[in-house]
């Protein structure tokens, strides 16, 4: 656990800096949270795109176990063959499975920067809650670092995805890194 602190302490300079970029307390502090849940969507990102470049032959894989038996379950279906139906639809629900439990584990990998900024708010804000000019439901006057971080993470996550999915160099470089040869449009 030490070292832990000690890494956090040794990148605090700059962590902290942009706190500290506009003098207002509240802005600077909202401003920061912006900038560290940025920093952690990105890294997040990145790490989720590694982990699919990595595990790409076995994502086509899946992709092509769930298509083949879905299209056969169909077939079945239209042919009227119940029996051959549920067979082949048990299949198909299994490698879905598989894609789902995948793509839960992609996600656990793009959120891992969080524990550690969240370690690194503690150390600072953990004794300064951040005062509220409004009260809110649930909240009160003033809000503890995690749920501001969790709040303005969810909408720094929410607003980057829904952004960068749309920059076609953004697109290009998923395609290329999951092992897709067409072009997204």
């Amino acid at each position: 656990m030490n070292s832990i602190i000690a890494l956090l302490l040794f990148l605090d300079p700059f962590f902290i800096a942009p706190f500290r970029v506009i003098s207002s307390p509240t802005a600077g502090y909202i401003f920061g949270t912006i900038l560290l849940t940025l920093q952690c969507f990105i890294l997040g990102d990145i790490s989720a795109m590694g982990i699919k470049f990595i595990n790409r032959k076995y994502l086509r894989k899946i992709q092509k176990d769930m298509d083949r038996h879905h299209h056969l379950s169909e077939k079945a279906l239209m042919m009227g063959d119940k029996e051959s139906y549920k067979a082949v639809n048990r299949q198909a629900l299994d490698a879905f499975g598989h894609s789902f439990s995948l793509g839960g584990a992609i996600f656990c990998v793009s959120i891992w920067p969080m524990p550690f900024a969240l370690a690194w708010m503690n150390l600072r804000f953990a004794d300064a809650p951040l005062e509220l000019p409004i009260h809110l439901p649930f909240l009160g006057n003033s809000i503890h670092y995690f749920a501001s971080f969790l709040l303005i993470y969810i909408a720094v996550r929410i607003t980057g995805s829904a952004l960068v999915h749309r920059l076609s160099w953004y697109s290009k470089l998923t395609a290329r890194l999951s092992g897709n040869n067409e072009s997204p449009a």
